[in-house]
């Protein structure tokens, strides 16, 4: 097994993880929306590459990152970094042969944040 753990430790950054945490209903019956748990991460987050971006007929822009981490992300689930939102998509499972995992992350529009 391939151990890049150290590698990507030394050279990541903190980044969070946005989850949506469940509302309830106050006393007059209202739902109100619960505040997002945000779940403080370590991870090399990378430009993508020129090659990549040409790719899948443009699937990919200059706004979006690739994540390389020793926590395993779930599709669609909500990263914020550097005061940007992604979403997560397209990982490799390399949990056969590798310590890390590598994930595409997609940006979220600054005119429609997720909350």
């Amino acid at each position: 097994m391939f151990r890049f753990g150290s590698l990507v430790r030394k050279y990541s950054v903190s980044y969070s993880l946005v989850q949506s945490n469940n509302g309830e209903y106050d006393g007059d019956g209202v739902y109100r929306k619960g505040a997002p748990v945000i779940i403080p991460l370590q991870g090399s987050i990378q430009p993508i590459g020129a090659r990549l971006l040409q790719l899948d007929g443009g699937r990919y822009t200059e706004d979006d990152r690739a994540l390389y981490t020793t926590y395993a992300h779930v599709n669609g689930e909500v990263i914020s970094y550097n005061g940007h939102q992604y979403i997560v998509n397209d990982g490799d499972d390399r949990s056969g042969y590798c310590d890390t995992y590598k994930f595409m992350l997609k940006r979220v529009s600054t005119h429609d944040p997720i909350p």
